[in-house]
């Protein structure tokens, strides 16, 4: 059987936990979502490779967007779709501004 460690470290870099401040919302997200669609600012934002241009950063050492929060979110979760459908060709893919309701 694994220990814990063994199975944390086997994860692949690329799934590690994110946390960001967005407009004073703490959200928790996987770096494979940020990066789901190459070349995006986002990927470039958190590819591994890129830790040094990362943007600020508050107390808690979480990475801060001046964004509207429900928005990102909403962006986030059409990233983590777009995660489970990789078939689709990133130029065919449009994103959907939320309802006014939310």
């Amino acid at each position: 059987m694994y220990s814990e460690t063994e199975i944390h470290n086997s994860s692949s870099s690329s799934d590690d936990i994110i946390e960001l401040n967005v407009s004073g919302e703490k959200i928790s997200t996987l770096r494979s979502t940020l990066t789901a669609i190459p070349k995006s600012k986002l990927a470039l934002i958190f590819a591994k490779d890129n830790q040094s241009i990362m943007q600020s950063k508050d107390k808690q050492n979480r990475i801060f967007f001046d964004y509207n929060s429900v928005q990102f979110n909403y962006l986030l979760d059409q990233l983590r779709m777009k995660k489970r459908t990789p078939e689709i060709p990133p130029d065919e893919i449009t994103f959907q501004a939320p309802n006014q309701d939310i």
